[in-house]
């Protein structure tokens, strides 16, 4: 009785290693066998055999067989013949192969008859196996000697296994005819691992803990094939020893790979390849047309690789099996696969991206005609919003072009592409670009394009000049609408830098009616944004919400920007906030750059609400640093927020790394200079540092008088530098100057506000409280907590001097709950909480459920918080009884309260 085989890999198979060990069995006892383990590629067909070679009852002839050398005459017998017990009983037969190129007849069935009786005579001694992998690769002498062996063990102890792919070659189909002719001939079909099976194998190697998304990873990858799941096993023990994800395909799933593609023959290779060079556009015609084979022939190749899953519905099971086949092709191979590609494809209606993706697979990139194919297909890409791919298409474009006035174009666009995608890298564009507007290359559109860059990266002298040299050339109507718009731009973004100095000239309704309508949106965005800045808030507002009711369909994103711009130098925050929350809803419109244009306005706003710890995240998000160099001068505005928030948070740290981000020179000599001079102005209040604080501000003011740009939207730089003399403790008579120049001027609630604030400071006790309460009610109305928390700090501190305690103990407890809810920690310090961190946690959490309420709610639950029945609450509000009660229930819910006297005193406040 032959011992039983029990190899650990071999997953499910019980069926099978039973038959195969009935077949040895039978073999053993003297009934010859001959059996061929059947199946698809590295389904497990070799390590079946090896099971059977290992078994040491047996004398063993192994021989194993392969595409490269099936030419070589007898080579699959002379690997069998080498064996010492067959050297022992005929060393003359062991030495016939080498030389038995080219016999007769008669030597050939010499050879045969010498084979067949020395292995009966080792047979009659001790039992023989003999094992042939992949016996589909036999040279075919081979096959005749091994055939002849076994038409003649039906009464021997010889055991012939074979294994062999499940569909022969032409040349094997005899082999296996006359195999299946014989009576002791059987045949084990082994499939693809199932599902569950995978699992299990991976988890004998990877672990019972491993986690099932690598498990269902493992399957999708390799479908079951043996071989590729031990390749991506390796892969991932790999993986997790460096602490890189753990179900990546590497190294060793591509050789997999690679291993078993060879292994099914030329044709499946010739497949593959066509394949892998095709991509998506893999259909079975251009197959075919690409590898030349019949259609009878392609699906059989089709239908041995879905069995091996080295393809799946004629796709590649993973990227890494694409990658290696195309990475085995030499260079000469792959070049002439794209041009039959793209030969084949030219018929086909495709698109440009894929024609040019072969283009360049040719290696043929030069000429008109490959120009006209990279730039559609940059268009394609920008259209589908893969920037890069643009981009890298406009680069190959300019390399293809001899025409300087196409390259100067092409490099144009590819810049202006870059800039938004890849900021870091799209500098060097800017010295040709620069030379071919000297020279007279670049169209209106592309020269204002630079202008705007040149502009944003602190460089106002240099897109003067593009604009002098495109003002002297002839241009058209259009292109003079163009640059007159550019002018303006120019001047709005350096008020101070104009020669001679002096406002930005508007554009005028005539010229504006006058020009082409996507110009005239981005004219009356300017007219808005210098309406704003010059103190016409009414009709700054007019024009920009005009400008964004039809800006927002083309998305032309620096007419967005200007237009939200000068709302937000209104103090119309709430507009702005709008704006930027529909413009949220515009998923995939927007590149990276323009979400930095947003979080940064979104930044801003949140500053100037109060809402301290979005003003950080939105900064901070806009400041990433990738996109500074999109930004520009306008990364101050961004920057500028981020700093006096960090600073009202008390994260005087980030404050510091924040004001020291390196930006353009020319950077306070725009219009957001004076946002960072104003931001460095409150760190220096901030750490103390008086003196240096009244300087920023003033010097802010400077740059604002001489820009013409004195709004209190831009920076109430009087209003702050009179602070900064306060606490210097000197000079009062100028600081109540500028308070006093400060409310000459029209100013929005919240402006009005935090200048009667700092004015009550100059003041008597008694006028201080009845100006800090006229602050108090307008910042109830502009929205910002955080200020309102200081006026009521303010009116404490006013009131407590007056020995008005009890009214001062309720000013400072709604100040402490309104800092607590911003995040304030320094304001909190000042009003008593010695441990910000641990003693407003209750009321930073209260806050947030507060927060959660909606309106109505609120208004229901402050009145009754002060004992206000829901009668009387219905005949208040003008509804009725029942939705009283029902948003009572839903404020006890939210805020985790049983009943009307657990309600939290703050809502009072909040009403």
């Amino acid at each position: 009785m032959i011992a039983r085989i029990s190899p650990t890999d071999l997953i499910a198979r019980r069926d099978e290693l039973d038959r195969l060990h009935r077949a040895l069995d039978e073999a053993g006892g003297g009934r010859g066998v001959v059996a061929a383990i059947t199946g698809p590629i590295a389904c497990g067909k070799t390590e079946f055999l090896d099971a059977t070679a290992a078994m040491n009852s047996f004398v063993t002839l192994r021989a194993m067989c392969s595409m490269e050398e099936r030419t070589f005459q007898y080579g699959m017998l002379g690997q069998l013949l080498d064996h010492p017990e067959l050297m022992a009983l005929s060393s003359e037969l062991v030495r016939m192969p080498a030389s038995c190129t080219g016999l007769s007849v008669d030597a050939d069935n010499h050879l045969r008859t010498e084979f067949t009786r020395t292995v009966l005579a080792l047979a009659a001694e001790q039992p023989v196996l003999i094992g042939v992998d992949d016996v589909h690769h036999a040279d075919a002498q081979s096959l005749l000697c091994l055939l002849h062996l076994a038409r003649r063990i039906g009464r021997a102890r010889v055991a012939i296994v074979l294994t062999e792919l499940r569909r022969p070659t032409p040349a094997h189909s005899r082999f296996q005819a006359e195999l299946l002719s014989l009576r002791h001939y059987q045949e084990i079909a082994l499939r693809p691992l199932t599902e569950a099976q995978t699992h299990e194998f991976a988890r004998r190697h990877l672990g019972r803990d491993t986690h099932d998304d690598v498990l269902t990873e493992v399957f999708q990858v390799t479908g079951g094939n043996l071989l590729l799941c031990r390749g991506l096993i390796d892969d991932i023990q790999e993986a997790r020893s460096a602490g890189r994800p753990e179900a990546a395909a590497g190294r060793a799933y591509r050789l997999a790979y690679l291993g078993s593609l060879y292994r099914c023959g030329p044709m499946a290779l010739r497949v593959a390849r066509a394949s892998a060079v095709l991509g998506a556009r893999a259909e079975h015609g251009l197959v075919q047309k690409m590898t030349g084979l019949d259609q009878e022939a392609l699906e059989r190749v089709y239908e041995q690789m879905a069995e091996g899953r080295l393809l799946r519905e004629g796709r590649f099971p993973h990227p890494a099996a694409r990658s290696v086949v195309l990475d085995d092709l030499s260079a000469v191979e792959r070049r002439g696969l794209h041009a039959s590609a793209l030969d084949l494809l030219r018929s086909h209606r495709v698109s440009s991206k894929i024609l040019a993706h072969h283009q360049m697979g040719t290696g043929r990139v030069h000429g008109a005609e490959v120009v006209g194919l990279f730039t559609d297909a940059a268009r394609e890409h920008h259209i589908a919003g893969e920037l890069d791919k643009a981009a890298e298409y406009l680069e190959f474009a300019c390399r293809a072009s001899g025409d300087p006035a196409v390259h100067a174009a092409l490099r144009a666009d590819a810049a202006a592409i870059e800039r938004l995608c890849n900021p870091a890298k799209s500098g060097r564009h800017l010295p040709g670009l620069l030379t071919a507007s000297r020279e007279g290359l670049l169209s209106s559109e592309q020269a204002v394009s630079l202008v705007c860059w040149l502009a944003m990266d602190g460089r106002p002298g240099e897109a003067a000049e593009v604009l002098a040299a495109q003002r002297a050339a002839d241009r058209s109507d259009q292109d003079r609408a163009q640059l007159r718009v550019a002018d303006v731009s120019l001047a709005l973004l350096y008020p101070g830098v104009a020669v001679p100095p002096g406002p930005a000239d508007p554009l005028t309704p005539d010229e504006l009616a006058s020009f082409p309508s996507a110009v005239r949106q981005r004219g009356v965005a300017e007219n808005a944004l210098r309406s704003a800045l010059y103190g016409r808030p009414g009709q700054a507002e007019a024009e920009a919400d005009y400008v964004l009711e039809h800006a927002r369909a083309t998305m032309d994103r620096t007419t967005l920007a200007m237009a939200l711009l000068a709302l937000l130098y209104t103090e119309n925050t709430a507009a702005v906030q709008c704006w930027v929350d529909k413009l949220d809803g515009d998923e995939g419109m927007w590149t990276p750059a323009d979400e930095a244009v947003r979080a940064g306005l979104g930044a801003e706003v949140a500053l100037r609400r109060g809402d301290l710890a979005k003003a950080v995240e939105c900064g901070e998000a806009a400041l990433e640093h990738r996109l500074v160099p999109t930004l520009g001068v306008a990364a101050a505005l961004p920057l500028s927020s981020t700093v006096a928030a960090a600073v009202r948070l008390g994260d005087l740290d980030r404050a510091e790394r924040w004001i020291a981000e390196p930006l353009p020179e020319e950077t306070t000599e725009s219009l957001f200079g004076p946002h960072l001079l104003w931001a460095r102005g409150q760190l220096h209040l901030a750490r103390g540092r008086y003196r240096s604080a009244y300087l920023a501000f003033r010097e802010c003011g400077e740059r604002m008088r001489r820009g013409f740009v004195d709004v209190q939207g831009l920076a109430l730089w009087r209003v702050d530098a009179a602070e900064a003399i306060l606490l210097l403790g000197r000079d009062r008579e100028e600081g109540m100057r500028l308070i006093s120049e400060q409310l000459d001027q029209p100013l929005p609630p919240r402006a009005r506000a935090m200048t009667l604030r700092v004015q009550a400071a100059y003041s008597p006790p008694a006028k201080g409280i009845e100006l800090l309460d006229e602050a108090a009610e307008l910042l109830t109305t502009a929205h910002d907590q955080y200020e309102l928390a200081r006026v009521l700090a303010d009116s404490g501190d006013a009131c407590g001097a007056l020995r008005r305690h009890s009214r001062a103990r309720g000013l400072f407890r709604r100040a402490r709950h309104l800092a607590a809810r911003c995040g304030a920690v320094p304001l909190l310090r000042r009003l008593g909480v010695d441990s910000p961190d641990v003693g407003t946690t209750e009321d930073a959490t209260l806050a947030q459920r507060i927060t959660s309420l909606t309106e109505a709610e609120r208004r229901v639950a402050s009145r009754a918080v002060v004992g206000r029945t829901n009668k009387e609450i219905a005949s208040q509000l003008f509804v009725t009884a029942s939705t009283v009660e029902q948003h009572l229930t839903n404020v006890f819910r939210k805020l985790g309260v049983k009943g009307r006297q657990q309600l939290p005193e703050e809502l009072a406040d909040v009403g």
